[in-house]
């Protein structure tokens, strides 16, 4: 997997397929391999672009504050690292802040933005989550921050049908002290961000995605967003926060009838 040079940092990212450029933006936490499933099936009708996060993965993990609009920079220095003049772009939770960024500060590289699963703002409830989540990671590590992750994420039925690779990806999480750092610099941009009063400038067309039954983001938070931005479409599945994994075939074919039509 290469690194290039974007922003100040080093991220790590991979492309595939060929055509009009679609960039996966993934969550807090989470590395490129989030978009695993996603890749072989974009990529049939577009260039995918996938990448870790600032913080995570093979990119760098600097130990500053970051914030969600830092994060939107670097995945646009990327784009123009390679070339890319615009593109559309996926996000889930963080990464659909990050977009949202994107589509505020750079219109001009936007062709289509999906949200899935995200907020403008951090509610009370969202941002003790959170909070919670640093406290887990400082004190039980990265590997317990990611099963509390999933258990309040998923159904206890998608859980127990996919234990056997659940326990696998638990093996690959790394608990070194940079994971950590970035772990926690990135919790703390998603806990910061509120841009509310500036989500009505998205001008592109813009797909939100929510589960309803979403402990972690309030489906209510997609509605506001979904109402805010002019040109927008609003989705619902009956899941709570992995709503793309437990009903993949379904909201890959609602992305991708969005992104072709």
């Amino acid at each position: 997997m290469p690194l290039i040079k974007a922003n100040g940092i080093n991220i790590n990212y991979e492309v595939h397929g060929k055509g009009e450029p679609v960039v996966l933006i993934g969550g807090l936490g989470s590395q490129l391999q989030s978009w695993a499933t996603q890749i072989p099936i974009y990529s049939e009708y577009f260039k995918v672009i996938v990448f870790d996060n600032r913080g995570m993965g093979k990119t760098d993990k600097p130990d500053t504050q970051y914030t969600i609009e830092m994060m939107a920079d670097d995945t646009v220095a990327l784009l123009d690292s390679l070339k890319i003049k615009s593109a559309s772009f996926i996000g889930k939770s963080m990464g659909g802040m990050i977009a949202q960024w994107i589509g505020i500060k750079y219109p001009g590289k936007v062709k289509k933005l999906v949200m899935g699963c995200s907020t403008a703002c951090r509610d009370e409830v969202g941002n003790e989550i959170i909070k919670t989540g640093r406290e887990i990671a400082t004190k039980a590590g990265m590997k317990t921050v990611w099963l509390t992750a999933l258990f309040l994420g998923y159904s206890r039925s998608y859980i127990e049908n996919n234990i056997g690779s659940i326990k696998e990806n638990m093996s690959t999480v790394s608990e070194s002290k940079e994971n950590l750092t970035g772990y926690l610099m990135q919790s703390g941009a998603c806990e910061n961000h509120d841009i509310l009063n500036l989500i009505p400038k998205i001008k592109a067309e813009t797909l939100v995605m929510y589960g309803e039954n979403d402990f972690i983001t309030s489906p209510k938070n997609s509605r506001v967003l979904a109402k805010l931005i002019p040109n927008s479409k609003l989705v619902g599945f009956k899941a709570g926060h992995g709503f793309w994994r437990e009903y993949q075939k379904e909201v890959d074919k609602e992305v991708l009838d969005f992104l072709l039509n």
